[in-house]
């Protein structure tokens, strides 16, 4: 039992380290592009145009801070995020896929 005990733990602490964001995501057609970095910082490309933020993480959202407000990023999975965008009452939310390193 002392070793189902200590798997168990193993998978509670990494399970919480899996859901952490980092690296690239975009979505297929490359309009939205996000580098998460581990200092707490995001180099977005939104339609072509580069933005640095801070983010943070909260349960299952990433909430983005920026001078017109805060930014709301749906985690779906450890490789898909789900952002709202401009054109979202036309063609629905944005889905992004964590790139390979």
């Amino acid at each position: 039992y002392p070793v189902l005990a200590a798997a168990a733990l193993v998978l509670l602490i990494t399970g919480g380290c899996f859901r952490k964001v980092s690296g690239v995501c975009r979505d297929p057609n490359n309009i939205v592009s996000l580098d998460f970095q581990s200092d707490g910082r995001v180099y977005s490309r939104i339609m072509g145009i580069p933005v640095v933020s801070e983010y943070e993480e909260s349960g299952s959202k990433i909430i983005f801070k920026g001078a017109e407000g805060d930014t709301f990023v749906d985690i779906i999975d450890s490789k898909t995020l789900s952002i709202d965008h401009p054109l979202a009452e036309y063609t629905g939310r944005i889905e992004l896929k964590k790139q390979p390193n």
